[in-house]
């Protein structure tokens, strides 16, 4: 289903990844525009001063619980000269600058014949974005190149906590929100702003709303729903397999067995009835097809246990009619969808979130203090 939900939140917030502050945006940018000068990848660049960005925070203050300060474990154990931070695993697997390269190109700040990060060039707009933070910019040139020690004072100001300066939030904030790709739908959503939540979108027709978006917010509510439904099913499996190992028996279950289990025909009746209240919701959507398939898998009692064995295949494996534990089993899967920053009054669409916080981030009152806070 990975597909499926990355199309309905891309449907619900077009064009912005998973960006919901603005200051990786900006370590991206320089990232891009400094390798250019020393011939380097501007992956590589791009992390390393995201990497220093948060080294230097963590170094004065240890960031609290502020989401936007990462690398607490890692960053602590490395030097801060770019040869230190350059390196793979000295900051963390998953930096911010990962979920940039879509917001780029959509605002226009970056150009390239691929999607591809290193294949990013500054845009005209882009090189006017960063002027702002000049002085930011020489002084990690500088840095790349080989100085051990840079102003603290100066990279202050791209801190994963400071407030970008109001030219540069006020420029991010009239592309986001002019007249280009999804512009319309990212409008709608920051005007509904946090009294948007699931219940809403399922129950009434929001003002400000166009019928095509709704029926979009309204599609990937469900889908993800009815995922979670289903992975209810899996989970009641892994339990059942789990318990025959603890009781010393081989951790499987046969399939006409699993069938009868009180609990898992539970969570089977559960995932029925679920996929019936999506079944308007998910079918008027037109041009995802993955979704209608897994409800369609979903309808019917018969062979369910069977359809998301198969789906699945990471926790719960089919093998020869028997339900076995696969590489996953008894592990905590991370599922698909974007990180929700704050305000998930639409969980199941995790951008809805990001482009409020995001909005918050660059609005003119916005301070370091009240941005991004949101559990990890």
């Amino acid at each position: 289903m990975t597909s499926a939900i990355r199309h309905f939140n891309e449907r619900s917030v077009p064009g912005m990844g998973g960006v919901w502050f603005a200051m990786p945006l900006i370590w991206s940018l320089l990232g891009i525009a400094i390798a250019q000068k020393p011939d380097r990848r501007p992956i590589e660049v791009a992390n390393a001063i995201e990497a220093l960005a948060m080294k230097l925070v963590l170094e004065d203050w240890d960031g609290g619980t502020d989401p936007r300060v990462r690398g607490r474990r890692n960053l602590p154990r490395v030097g801060k000269t770019f040869a230190d931070l350059r390196r793979p695993g000295a900051y963390v697997t998953q930096p911010f600058r990962q979920s940039c390269a879509q917001p780029l190109a959509t605002l226009g700040l970056v150009e390239g014949t691929t999607a591809r990060f290193n294949a990013f060039g500054l845009t005209p707009d882009g090189e006017r974005l960063l002027e702002p933070l000049a002085d930011v910019g020489s002084e990690i040139a500088t840095w790349v190149e080989g100085s051990p020690s840079p102003d603290r004072m100066v990279l202050s100001k791209i801190a994963p906590t400071e407030t970008l300066p109001s030219s540069v939030r006020s420029e991010l904030m009239r592309r986001i929100y002019g007249n280009g790709a999804g512009a319309e739908r990212r409008k709608s959503i920051r005007d509904a702003g946090a009294q948007l939540t699931s219940d809403v979108i399922l129950g009434t027709d929001p003002e400000g709303l166009a019928p095509d978006h709704l029926i979009d917010l309204r599609g990937g509510i469900m889908t993800v729903r009815l995922r979670e439904a289903a992975l209810q099913v899996l989970g009641a499996v892994e339990n059942r397999i789990a318990k025959h190992r603890a009781d010393g028996r081989v951790p499987q279950l046969p399939l006409a067995e699993a069938e009868q289990d009180d609990q898992i025909r539970a969570k089977v009746r559960d995932c029925l009835a679920e996929a019936e209240r999506a079944a308007p919701h998910i079918e008027t959507v037109r041009d995802e097809a993955d979704s209608r398939a897994f409800l369609r898998e979903c309808r019917t009692a018969e062979g369910l246990l069977q359809r998301l064995a198969q789906r699945d295949g990471v926790v719960i494996v089919l093998r020869d009619g028997v339900l076995v534990p696969g590489p996953a089993f008894g592990a905590d899967v991370a599922v698909e969808g974007d990180r929700v920053a704050v305000n998930p009054g639409v969980p199941e669409l995790p951008r809805i979130a990001n482009l409020l916080a995001l909005t918050e981030d660059l609005s003119d009152d916005a301070t370091p203090a009240a941005n991004g806070r949101a559990a990890e």
